[in-house]
């Protein structure tokens, strides 16, 4: 509330709110779609593996690399919190759901709600 507005709140306070929300969403949702780049080069990743063991490289390092990579898009995915209700957006007891857009508890979709002078088109993994 602002004295030059009588009871109105402050629309730069919900403005802003407003852009903090929608940046923590956005957040999530690229945290959903590292997740989801890092799932959908596995077929890669095998072929790779192939490839060097029948030239008989050692794949230690490729495979520690790639390890390390899913491992902290995982961690990335399950520390993101739902700013609607607080608990962990993809994360229900003890599974980690990387396909859902939506918050496993309230529902509250990650994807951004107008276009926002988005260039993509609107396309989102």
């Amino acid at each position: 509330m602002t004295a030059d507005n009588g009871n109105q709140p402050d629309k730069r306070n919900n403005t802003e709110d407003e852009r903090q929300f929608e940046k923590q969403l956005h957040r999530i949702s690229r945290s959903r779609s590292h997740m989801l780049v890092c799932f959908y080069t596995l077929p890669l990743y095998i072929v790779a593996l192939i490839l060097l063991l029948n030239e008989g490289r050692g794949v230690t390092f490729f495979m520690f690399v790639y390890m390390a990579v899913y491992a902290a898009f995982a961690l990335d995915m399950v520390l993101r919190k739902c700013p609607r209700c607080g608990e962990q957006f993809f994360v229900r007891i003890l599974f980690l759901n990387f396909v859902t857009r939506h918050c496993v508890h309230c529902g509250l979709s990650c994807r951004p709600r107008g276009n926002g002078g988005s260039t993509d088109g609107g396309r989102h993994f």
